[in-house]
């Protein structure tokens, strides 16, 4: 690949030399001052014209760059100011939004916040001289433009970075539910070490992976995204990303593998640093997901311990409320998103209780989101859901099958419509249909298990074998057996595995009877 590497000899060429060095070694084509004493040129002006033309130029930002680039007064050196003129010119005269064969590389000792918006606009590559850090994303930009001569104009095969805008585009165009759009997040997160493009487009594509319930995907996304943002310094306006990956893409993923103590430091952790960088949806969307989380600690909380769960997730959606109003006002979607939350945490109250009034109050607060919700997105489907779950405390069982089942028949969301499953199972054994109801699990099992839900999936399969477990495995559980397991072992994921290591340890005993030592067997799953 050819490359012109512009710069100011008077301050930038320690750094220019660093970068011809590194490219060389790589195998690029690199044109550049230091190549004057070999070429000998007959025009120095005109084998510069040819060279920003043609090749793919590196600039080398500079204090005496910039001057030579934003004024043509600047007359210390003629040379940086007609090839500054030049390369200004070929990015005014560049077709299209993305793919500017013309790469700012920025010093550690430069400000990149204070670059011209001649500059701001282009794809800008951070590079340390005496470390050759930034070195692998120069390469992977560069990789982007395979510039060739065809018939006087450039022509400019799209891959890296470049490739990065342009599937990005593509994604946006589709809804987050198409196959389409899935496939091409996959793509980008496959690719995406080190792209600074895909973290700022985290919210477009976990979107994405959030609508096809892939817990996996946004672990990877959140991955990558986050080491990307670790290993350099963000431009002015991009200080919050860090808080947008930590809040809806770890936090997120750590409540779906039950991981509730960690997931609350996460979202915690994203909100100070949404609110330092003054970024408000985004700290309102980390006080909600905390919120959130405290409700889910308050789920599996002892009695005494529910209490202080509950008012810290009441203190938290009521700040989220608060924010999203003033944001985005009183009759939002995501006003709408803390009603429905409100109305989950007014239901955990009354099956803790049994007062009938919080369970109305649920009923008006869930009525007051549905209000606010849009039919047919994620939030409604999830909302629906909880008003099943309503109708089940409320012992209105055929109502709430209704509402479960609808979700089912609609929803594109593959993990909504395993909770739909899962309810709807739980209102079917409450009017003892239970053929139905292990149905119901069983879809939802696999479900789960598909979308990387283990915890989720193993509470189904926990279901399951507490109503018949000769349908998982070949022999029947007790009562005994059953209360034994749940007290060995809270989670159903070492509850599960040690019935099927039971089973696998009597079917090696060659039909005799083999006695289940529960203890020692969720023990041993435990510390494998």
């Amino acid at each position: 690949m050819a490359i012109f590497v512009s710069y100011s000899s008077s301050d930038g060429g320690p750094a220019a030399s660093a970068v011809v060095g590194a490219l060389r070694s790589r195998g690029f084509d690199v044109l550049w001052d230091g190549d004057l004493t070999i070429i000998h040129p007959l025009s120095i002006p005109a084998w510069m014209e040819t060279a920003v033309r043609d090749r793919t130029v590196l600039v080398i930002v500079s204090d005496d760059y910039l001057k030579a680039l934003l004024s043509n007064d600047f007359v210390e050196r003629r040379g940086v100011r007609y090839e500054a003129g030049l390369v200004r010119h070929k990015i005014y005269h560049h077709g299209g939004a993305n793919g500017c064969a013309v790469l700012p590389v920025v010093p550690p000792d430069v400000d990149a916040n204070a670059l011209p918006s001649v500059l701001q606009q282009l794809v800008i590559h951070r590079f340390d001289p005496s470390t050759l850090h930034g070195e692998e994303e120069l390469v992977r930009s560069l990789g982007a433009l395979e510039v060739v001569e065809n018939g006087g104009e450039v022509v400019q095969v799209e891959q890296g970075v470049h490739r990065s805008r342009e599937v990005l585009v593509a994604l946006e165009a589709h809804p987050p539910s198409s196959a389409f759009a899935y496939r091409l997040a996959h793509d980008l997160v496959e690719q995406g070490e080190g792209d600074l493009e895909l973290a700022r487009a985290f919210d477009s594509v976990v979107a994405v992976a959030k609508a096809h319930g892939d817990v996996r995907l946004v672990s990877r996304l959140s991955q990558v995204c986050l080491k990307t943002l670790s290993s350099t310094l963000p431009l002015k306006g991009e200080g919050a990303l860090m808080a947008k990956v930590l809040v809806s893409g770890k936090a997120w993923r750590l409540v779906r593998e039950h991981r509730f103590s960690q997931a609350a430091s996460v979202a915690e952790e994203g909100t100070q640093i949404a609110k330092k960088y003054r970024d408000l949806t985004t700290a309102a969307r980390g006080q909600r997901a905390h919120a959130r989380i405290f409700l889910h600690m308050a789920m599996e909380a002892l009695p005494y311990d529910r209490e202080f769960y509950l008012r810290n997730c009441e203190h938290l959606l009521i700040l989220a409320t608060t924010q999203y109003r003033s944001i985005c006002g009183p009759t939002s979607e995501e006003v709408g998103v803390c009603a429905s939350l409100h109305a989950e945490k007014q239901l955990l109250r009354h099956e803790m209780s049994g007062e009938r009034d919080l369970l109305a109050a649920a009923v008006e607060s869930a009525g007051t989101a549905e209000g606010l919700l849009t039919p047919g997105t994620e939030p409604y489907h999830w909302l629906t859901v909880l008003q099943a779950r309503l109708c089940l405390a409320a012992r209105k069982y055929n109502e709430g099958k209704e509402f479960v089942t609808s979700v089912i028949a609609t929803a594109d969301f593959p993990e909504v419509v395993a909770r739909s499953h899962q309810v709807r199972a739980d209102l079917l054994l409450a009017t003892r249909e239970k053929p139905e109801a292990v149905r119901d699990l069983l879809v939802a099992e696999e479900l789960f298990r598909r979308l990387g839900c283990d915890y989720a999936a193993a509470t189904c399969w926990w279901a399951i074998a507490k109503i018949d477990s000769t349908k998982l495995v070949s022999f029947r559980l007790s009562a005994a057996d059953v209360q034994r397991l749940e007290d060995l072992a809270p989670d159903p994921r070492d509850r599960r595995l040690a019935v099927l290591a039971h089973e696998l340890r009597a079917a090696k005993r060659l039909g005799r009877r083999c006695v289940p030592d529960w203890a020692c067997l969720v023990d041993r799953v435990q510390h494998a």
